[in-house]
């Protein structure tokens, strides 16, 4: 059996063999296809046993046979078409993503959000504040600008340098806080910096007084699709801090990026 994660309590040995036999012909591609000889020897199944497992797959058009002086076999549209259907049962949704925002928020009692992005601007689609007097003033629904928001500058990491100029062009690059970015060459130096290291900071950059470290969520494609941040008053949010909220964070990001789709190699 192959090393996956879950290990089956009631294995279903003629099923398992069939699966090892797909697994095996996905990770060997060939467009001539396998023989039954190498199926048979890769796996360690009786030749008779791989082809009656082969024809039943072949009715599902999981497999297909090609015929020739040796008939061979390679994978099939029909498991093709079963594997888009995958990533319409995996979308981001509350669901998946309410019971991280709200570990997070109570494990380190600051503001969490989740957005997306949209029109070149970041949208607060999640929010989960703790019970305290000083907070963030974000609210769900809120349009944040791309290049002044750590979520914002995670998304444009992602764009092309055609993206990034058209954005530079049209975006004003105003001074909302003490440490905004307005120039564009530092700009592309920061986002550079964040490809880098995969996360970012808002050093009181949207609002004076409020630090901010977001990372990202990317689906099976590898894009980015979302992003947690957690935000504070700087005089919480020090230093110490982030380096503490940093591992914990990329683990409630790569939780939802597996669930997904996305393989960290």
């Amino acid at each position: 059996m192959n090393d996956f994660k879950h290990v089956p309590k009631y294995p279903v040995q003629t099923l398992s063999k069939a699966l090892d036999i797909l697994v095996f012909m996905r990770d060997n591609p060939s467009n001539e296809g396998l023989s039954l000889t190498e199926i048979s020897s890769a796996l360690g199944i009786g030749k008779s046993g791989v082809h009656r497992l082969l024809d039943t797959l072949m009715a599902y058009d999981f497999v297909e046979k090609i015929n020739g002086v040796s008939p061979a076999y390679r994978l099939g549209w029909g498991l093709f078409n079963a594997g888009n259907a995958v990533p319409k049962q995996h979308t981001l949704n509350g669901a998946n993503y309410m019971p991280v925002v709200e570990k997070l928020c109570n494990s380190f009692l600051e503001t969490v959000n989740l957005g997306i992005l949209n029109n070149y601007e970041i949208i607060i689609i999640c929010k989960m504040e703790p019970a305290r007097m000083l907070r963030t003033n974000t609210r769900v629904g809120e349009r944040e600008p791309a290049y002044a928001t750590a979520l914002g500058k995670l998304f444009m990491t992602g764009f092309s340098e055609k993206e990034l100029e058209a954005y530079v062009q049209k975006t004003e690059l105003q001074r909302l806080a003490s440490n905004t970015i307005t120039e564009s060459d530092k700009l592309r130096q920061t986002l550079e910096i964040i490809r880098k290291q995969d996360y970012a900071v808002d050093n009181e950059e949207y609002v004076d007084g409020m630090i901010c470290v977001a990372m990202p969520i990317r689906d099976f494609t590898g894009s980015i699709v979302s992003g947690i941040s957690v935000s504070g008053p700087a005089k919480r949010m020090t230093k110490e801090k982030i380096e503490e909220i940093k591992p914990v964070l990329r683990d409630a990001c790569r939780k939802i990026s597996e669930f997904l789709g996305f393989a960290n190699k």
